[in-house]
């Protein structure tokens, strides 16, 4: 199930007519609707082909841009004010570019030093015994890893180290070391290798650009244009932020607008996961087997309790 694409719609209906200072967009022609086999046809088409899913993401893209005061001295209020909007545009530009390219896109609980722990090893001078950090990035040889071993590997390790059970080497790998799990470390080496303009965002970065959002909310007084442009894109930048993160997240904003459309994407958004999670219930058991449908049926129950959650 592509999880990515089932607010696709409601994320470019969001963004395509947002609010400006420089005039009404464009009134398109009216033009004849094709029948529902014609348009399901071109669906499939449009998303089956990478170049061209690539290109709608970037039109859809180009419309994430609030309005800026003219003729403002950098250095004051306004100045500050624009800084804002510039990282809101930047880092929402790269949440929607990751989603479109098939990465998650916001990892709302990896920090900023989950990284800095993956790609810098501590000297192996700096270890006076051989701890579970030690035995992450060095091998019973000294050799340091290329890549540090994940939680998972690391626990079976230990078991064999010290002859821990896995529970308790799980616990250990967990809480005495800066080993990450599998998919998280998975997530962070992808990120890595992403252009920066696709980059996805950390749970620090997500942070960030949730404030830039609530700063631009917050409009200095000045031209009223700008105020009710700007007020209107931050509220519809906050549903966006919702509507594309496929687990349950707490709102991240203290305005209460910008919470209220955060909420109602997000959670819409979870409950039609779940909806298509269980619609493809019924789906006879897939070729990859008795484990490939324990699989989707994990993921299914994932995505009900996700539901849940937002639904409180």
């Amino acid at each position: 199930m592509a999880t990515a694409s089932v607010s696709d719609r409601e994320v470019g209906a969001l963004l395509t007519d947002l609010p400006s200072a420089h005039g009404l967009h464009a009134v398109r022609p009216a033009v004849a609707t094709p029948g529902l086999g014609a348009r399901l046809h071109a669906w499939k088409r449009r998303f089956s082909d990478p170049a061209k899913r690539a290109r709608r993401a970037a039109r859809v893209i180009r419309h994430i841009r609030f309005v800026y005061f003219a003729n403002v001295d950098d250095d004051s209020l306004f100045g500050e004010y624009h800084h804002q909007l510039v990282t809101a545009e930047v880092l929402l530009d790269r949440v929607l570019a990751a989603r479109a390219s098939g990465m998650k896109a916001v990892h709302p609980v990896l920090q900023s030093d989950a990284e800095d722990r993956l790609f810098v090893p501590p000297p192996r001078g700096s270890f006076h015994q051989v701890t579970p950090e030690y035995i992450r990035w060095y091998g019973r040889n000294g050799v340091r890893r290329a890549i540090p071993m994940v939680r998972e590997e690391l626990a079976i390790e230990l078991m064999g180290e010290f002859a821990y059970s896995y529970s308790d080497a799980l616990d250990i790998a967990r809480n005495d070391s800066g080993a990450l799990a599998r998919v998280d470390q998975t997530w962070l080496l992808s990120r890595a290798k992403a252009p920066i303009t696709c980059r996805p965002l950390h749970a620090t970065e997500f942070r960030q650009l949730a404030h830039a959002i609530e700063a631009a909310y917050n409009v200095p007084h000045g031209n009223s244009t700008v105020v009710h442009a700007n007020v209107e894109i931050a509220r519809r930048a906050a549903a966006t932020l919702g509507a594309v993160m496929d687990e349950y997240v707490k709102t991240p904003f203290h305005t209460p607008e910008l919470a209220q459309a955060f909420s109602d994407f997000h959670c819409a958004h979870l409950q039609r996961i779940a909806q298509a999670s269980r619609s493809s219930a019924i789906l006879p058991i897939p070729i990859t087997g008795v484990l490939g449908w324990f699989s989707a049926k994990r993921a299914r129950i994932y995505a009900e309790v996700q539901a849940r959650l937002a639904a409180r």
